[in-house]
């Protein structure tokens, strides 16, 4: 707006130009010895500056201009001031205003001051208030009654600071320090305090270092009055342009008495958590078209506490926690990987006898001819090592090789193929000088199948169907030795498979309707016939709007064994989704669960949400909550009401608490904010 003013006053008025790039424009330009002085709409502009005043005087000599009424500053096409008397050394870049508005659009912050002093890029300020909120009536506004603020290291630095909502006071500090800074920078992150009945009064304090690109340090202490206190360490890096990593790690001492209380099993909760994920860490060795990828998800615990005193809100609802290392690397029709999985049961008091996956290794040749075009074959190898240092160890290796013939039937319409598949599985025990005889399974079944994907177009829509009808007849099978009940076995049957996969798009060509429907008749099954029912549906109403369901029907129980519901809408003003998950059966466990959620920004700046997780098999609720946010450009809150139920390891096993309470969390663009709880414990659930 300022720019497009000056470009007319450039169109209307007289230009007097001056040395070293200065030039002043005015109505009235009037010079005396090395003074020059100019009246009405005056415009001085040069390399770093945009001036405009009602008066000026300008010497050539000291590079001093003295401004008089009505003065607007742009500095360096950002920073904006105005004033109604100020005196510029255009060349030393010092400063004099009396009174000084300034404004920062990088910071997003404006001080207003009696007088301010500018030298050597930091503004001096004298009875001033800062905000970043509207001029006329701030939310929030800082008085001081003198401070600095420096346009190089963007920071804010204020004495005798007194903090406004409105204009209610409600916090004075002597010396307060902020950064306007919006890039990542070391120093003291927001803050985090409460009261919990068990835990006292709570208090946290991120700080944070970053002193290169590629890496980055936060160290979290905290403590709580009642319970003890603790330190959370992360360091994040990078340490190449395919990879992201962190490392957390930390303790948290009890106090004796509340050891004493809830008969916990450990005074001390500590950990180490590893995150490191990376793309092209040996592919460049095996080609161009070779792809590999890393992924580390280790956590080594204690107990769950560990994790459940990181964070104020988040709390640990599982007692499983599992680790996870995956490799995998895949060049043209070949595939190789490397699975780790390590299970930490924080419900036991030792993990002893859980048993490990480490590692799983697997490796997979797509199907690829042999011979001729239409004889084609395929080898998938997997090799697991179950441990664990109490109870039965094993190692199995199992292969998988099919031998396929395909022909195209009524001019590709059909397809028919027959397999030959050839099983194997070994499996080796120790750690159980009971056992005598190690596993061994071999095995081979027939397989034909006839497949037809059709599509045909309508006036409204397109529908692409796909059918297949897969015959398994099993020539013979020898197994010999011991199987311990978690070795699983690929034990075909005599049946015949049906499936069915539909898809609908509209005149779009998006995707609005996807179907799948699989169902098995078994020949040799004396009690019944049919396997379980599978049905699969997801249907869009919009772009806002779906609904999914997903059905398993045992004809062996008579009976849904799983059922799963849900929709979800997201709309410009209202977000919501509802699931309905039903589980019951020997291997699925009974579960009866509904999860919901819904929020709504229907007010201007304001959103409202509620989330609830409610057991119908147990008939309680495992965690609700609702409250609301706002958002504005110079600050934001969330506050919210939550009650949760979260596990505990005492002395005699897993335990849980239930806690309910109040969270708020505040933010003051650009100078930081707050985290506040107000918590109660309930005791522990029997």
């Amino acid at each position: 707006m300022y720019r497009i003013v000056l470009l007319l006053f450039f169109l209307t008025l007289s230009l007097f130009a001056l040395e070293d790039n200065v030039k002043i424009l005015a109505k009235k330009i009037n010079g005396k010895g090395d003074t020059l002085t100019a009246i009405g709409d005056v415009v001085i502009y040069s390399d770093r500056y945009v001036i405009t005043s009602d008066r000026a005087k300008y010497n050539k000599k000291t590079k001093i201009v003295q401004l008089y009424g009505n003065i607007n500053i742009i500095k360096d096409s950002r920073l904006f001031a105005r004033s109604k008397f100020a005196t510029l050394n255009l060349e030393d870049d010092y400063s004099f205003f009396s009174p000084l508005f300034l404004d920062d659009e990088d910071s997003d912050i404006w001080i207003r001051c009696d007088k301010a002093n500018l030298q050597n890029g930091v503004y001096y300020t004298k009875k001033a208030i800062v905000s970043s909120c509207n001029v006329y009536d701030p939310d929030w506004k800082i008085t001081y009654t003198s401070g600095d603020y420096s346009n190089n290291t963007k920071f804010v630095t204020l004495y005798n600071a007194l903090f406004y909502i409105k204009n209610i006071p409600v916090l004075y500090t002597p010396y307060f320090r902020f950064s306007t800074d919006k890039t990542r920078r070391s120093g003291l992150l927001r803050p985090s305090f409460g009261y919990s009945s068990d835990d006292g009064l709570f208090y946290r304090q991120p700080i944070y270092f970053a002193p290169f690109k590629s890496w980055d340090f936060e160290l979290d202490p905290q403590i709580r009055t009642r319970r003890g206190a603790g330190a959370y360490s992360t360091l994040r890096f990078a340490d190449s342009p395919y990879s992201t990593g962190k490392i957390t790690f930390g303790e948290f001492k009890e106090k004796s008495e509340y050891v004493k209380k809830y008969a916990l099993k450990n005074s001390k909760h500590y950990g180490y958590e590893i995150n490191y994920n990376r793309n092209k860490l040996f592919s460049g060795y095996f080609g161009e078209d070779a792809q590999d990828g890393l992924l580390i998800d280790y956590k080594y615990l204690n107990d769950v506490d560990y994790l459940n005193l990181q964070k104020e809100k988040s709390y640990i609802t599982s007692s499983l926690i599992t680790s996870k290392v995956n490799y995998f690397l895949q060049k043209d029709k070949d595939y190789a990987g490397l699975y780790f999985r390590y299970f930490k049961d924080t419900s036991k008091v030792s993990n002893d006898d859980t048993l490990q996956t480490l590692p799983k290794a697997q490796y997979h040749s797509f199907t690829k001819p042999i011979f001729f075009d239409n004889l084609l074959y395929s080898i998938d190898y997997k090799f697991n090592n179950y441990y664990r240092k109490t109870g039965i160890n094993a190692k199995q290796n199992e292969i998988l090789l099919p031998i396929i013939f395909t022909m195209p039937l009524l001019n590709d319409y059909l397809n028919f193929s027959v397999s030959e598949n050839i099983y194997m599985n070994y499996i080796s025990y120790s750690n159980d000088p009971t056992i005598k005889h190690n596993g061994q399974y071999l095995s081979n079944y027939h397989k034909f199948s006839l497949s037809s994907d059709l599509t045909k177009r309508y006036d409204d829509f397109i529908h692409t169907i796909g059918l297949s009808i897969d015959y398994i007849v099993p020539s013979f099978n020898d197994k010999k030795g011991y199987f311990a009940d978690f070795i699983a076995l690929n034990k075909e049957k005599k049946s015949i498979n049906f499936q069915l996969e539909e898809f609908f798009y509209n005149s779009k060509g998006d995707l609005f309707l996807t179907h799948r429907l699989s169902q098995s008749y078994l020949f040799d099954e004396y009690d019944y016939k049919y396997g379980d029912l599978l049905n699969e549906l997801i249907y869009k109403f919009s772009d806002k709007l779906s609904f999914t369901n997903n059905l398993v029907y045992s004809h062996k129980n008579k009976e849904v064994s799983e059922f799963q519901t849900g929709a979800t809408y997201n709309g410009d003003i209202y977000d919501f989704s509802l699931l309905h998950t039903y589980k019951h059966g020997k291997e699925l466990g009974d579960s009866n669960l509904i999860t919901a959620k819904i929020s709504t920004s229907y007010f201007s700046k304001y959103n409202y949400f509620a989330n609830i997780d409610y057991d119908i098999k147990e008939g309680y609720t495992q965690n609700w909550e609702f409250g609301v946010k706002m958002h504005k450009k110079c600050w934001n809150y969330q506050i919210s009401y939550k009650e949760h139920t979260t596990p505990i390891l005492t002395s005699s096993g897993a335990n849980s608490i239930k806690r309910r309470g109040i969270y708020l969390t505040v933010n003051f663009t650009p100078i930081g904010g707050i985290q506040y709880k107000f918590e109660r414990d309930s005791g522990q659930e029997q």
